[in-house]
């Protein structure tokens, strides 16, 4: 795992998974319908990095897989003890989104972009700064 810049560590909601990352520059909000579903609300907060980079501990953890809109393989990573989404993995091998809201409160730095911002409810906003990006 690269530590140029430290990590962040956090853990599913009963605590037996947890996950270090680097620390992140910014959020991902997604706001695809899957992530909508998997998570019971508006949108996924999420840090884009290599899989090489995460490091997990602890043990129960589930996965689901369905179709993403790109008709690639979306797999979805969560523990099967409390159900707290991890993290999501997609066709890019290298690729995972881990979940922001894992880890402590005021550590989770502004959003980037908005993934998917055709699917926003009409009183939602896209954050000052931040990329809208209609689908992906």
């Amino acid at each position: 795992m690269s530590d140029n810049k430290g990590t962040i560590s956090g853990s599913c909601n009963c605590g037996s998974i947890k996950v270090t990352i680097p620390k992140p520059d910014g959020t991902v909000l997604c706001h695809c319908t899957s992530c909508r579903k998997s998570g019971g609300s508006l949108a996924s907060a999420n840090f884009a990095l290599k899989r090489t980079d995460m490091e997990v501990t602890g043990n129960g953890k589930k996965e689901f897989t369905q179709k993403g809109s790109s008709g690639n393989d979306v797999t979805r990573h969560f523990c099967g003890l409390c159900g707290t989404p991890l993290w999501t993995s997609v066709a890019d091998p290298n690729a995972v989104f881990v979940k922001g809201g894992l880890f402590e409160t005021h550590s989770i730095p502004s959003p980037v972009s908005h993934l998917f911002a055709k699917n926003m409810e009409d009183w939602e906003v896209v954050h000052e700064g931040a990329e809208r990006v209609e689908t992906q």
